[in-house]
């Protein structure tokens, strides 16, 4: 007979305590300043408040817990930002709003991202994970250029996908290194300037 605890201990409320106890304790770690790759499994296991075991239940090595950190950390980052390509395309102040956004979500969870970036650096599997996670936004960005172009809004001459992998790459990487030497004080200064960037590289005027 199936054990009753052991089911409900892998109920989809339990698992997502759990990744939420993980999650947590793995940027607490980071803000602390322990390196990732010191970190053992045993000691987010530890801050978690969990077993070892059950971290393995859920996560099969510590790349994949980092990858699923990163995508939870970075939700609301893409969210917001596909919500600006989908509802407000011709609004730069709504790119202005969004790119603060960006800014203060890449500041909250900037050794998260930096853990992220390192590892990416070495480890194919994290490098693919971060590809994709952008690619999804570039490929909404480009198709949303191409409209513009269509409509006639957009400059007809811009290569509709490299200027999205420009925006999207360009905007990650300077924001990354924004947050990593700079104040909040500066935040709105780098949003208004990327934010006329971008505009002007769209080919439109404000």
């Amino acid at each position: 007979m199936p054990s009753v605890t052991r089911r409900a201990a892998r109920s989809p409320e339990h698992r997502a305590a759990v990744v939420r106890q993980v999650t947590s304790a793995v940027e607490r770690l980071l803000a602390r300043g322990h390196a990732y790759t010191t970190l053992s499994v045993q000691r987010i296991a530890a801050e978690a408040g969990i077993a070892r075991s059950t971290f393995y239940l859920y996560f099969p090595d510590k790349t994949a817990l980092l990858m699923r950190v990163t995508e939870s950390a970075t939700e609301e980052l893409f969210a917001s930002s596909a919500a600006w390509v989908e509802h407000g395309f011709a609004d730069l102040d709504a790119l202005e709003r969004t790119l603060s956004g960006v800014i203060a979500q890449l500041r909250e969870h900037h050794a998260l991202f930096a853990a992220t970036m390192e590892l990416a650096a070495y480890d194919e599997q994290v490098a693919s994970f971060w590809r994709e996670r952008l690619g999804g936004f570039i490929e909404l960005l480009g198709a949303r250029i191409e409209d513009g172009q269509r409509a006639g809004t957009i400059d007809a001459a811009l290569d509709a996908a490299t200027t999205a992998a420009w925006i999207a790459w360009g905007t990650e990487r300077l924001v990354a290194q924004h947050v990593a030497v700079n104040g909040p004080s500066e935040d709105t200064r780098l949003a208004g300037g990327l934010a006329g960037a971008i505009w002007s590289t769209l080919g439109r005027s404000a």
